[in-house]
């Protein structure tokens, strides 16, 4: 994880908030913790975190259009915590609802193309500024910190929370506070949309995840979504453009 947050962190310096949000959003997280819970759990125990892990990726989509909303009236702290308080509603409300994958893979991509379509337009463009040494480490220090929250809770929360938990907004969180604090609310608004552009690869993955990791061995599998995940994101974000 620290590793895969600092890269991001490059890549948004070196390409900008769009293009750095896009790489952000990449299953870097909600993929080791899936693999994590896997290992650990065993690969049936992951599939049937997917149904829940669906639903808590409309909640994800929510948290980065709340974010984007509230940015450019409030600080950083009470806007996260503001999105958090969202992503958790549609947690509570997905608990005890049985809803086939299908059916949570619509609700995902008709959630994610509207907040997509309306999504907030930055105001200005904003210049980097040089950020200091502890940036970065920083950074890292925060998303490993959830990351390993959550793997460790899978051990006592079973796989509806689990599932739910997968994607909860790690990355999302740390790019658009760290770029909100440092750059301000339009910077932050450009970094959730390439997020959020990369959002259909990440949906084609957590289905990936329930075909085809009980039917192979889980290293395999999770390298084939990887890579379907890439080419997936790599034609979305051309056919958006």
């Amino acid at each position: 994880m620290p590793p895969l947050i600092a890269g991001v962190t490059l890549a948004v310096r070196r390409w900008g908030e769009g293009w750095g949000g896009w790489i952000g959003g990449f299953p870097w997280v909600a993929g080791p913790i899936s693999f994590f819970i896997a290992l650990e759990h065993g690969a049936s125990f992951a599939a049937s975190t997917i149904n829940s892990a669906l639903l808590g990726s409309v909640g994800t989509i929510l948290f980065a259009l709340v974010y984007s909303i509230v940015s450019s009236r409030l600080s950083w702290l009470p806007t996260v915590m503001i999105s958090y308080v969202v992503f958790f509603i549609v947690a509570l409300l997905s608990l005890g609802q049985s809803m086939s994958i299908a059916a949570a893979v619509g609700l995902n991509l008709v959630v994610l193309t509207a907040v997509l379509y309306f999504f907030p337009k930055p105001k200005a463009k904003t210049d980097f500024r040089k950020q200091p040494l502890y940036d970065i480490p920083l950074r890292m220090l925060a998303a490993t910190f959830f990351v390993v929250a959550v793997t460790q809770a899978a051990d006592y929360l079973g796989p509806t929370w689990s599932g739910i938990l997968t994607p909860f907004p790690i990355m999302t969180s740390t790019l658009a506070v760290f770029t909100h604090a440092q750059q301000g609310s339009d910077a932050a608004i450009r970094i959730l949309y390439g997020l959020l552009l990369a959002g259909y690869g990440f949906v084609a993955f957590l289905v990936g995840v329930a075909w085809l990791v009980p039917q192979m061995p889980i290293g395999v599998a999770y390298g084939l979504l990887t890579i379907g995940t890439m080419i997936i994101n790599g034609i979305t974000v051309r056919l958006i453009r």
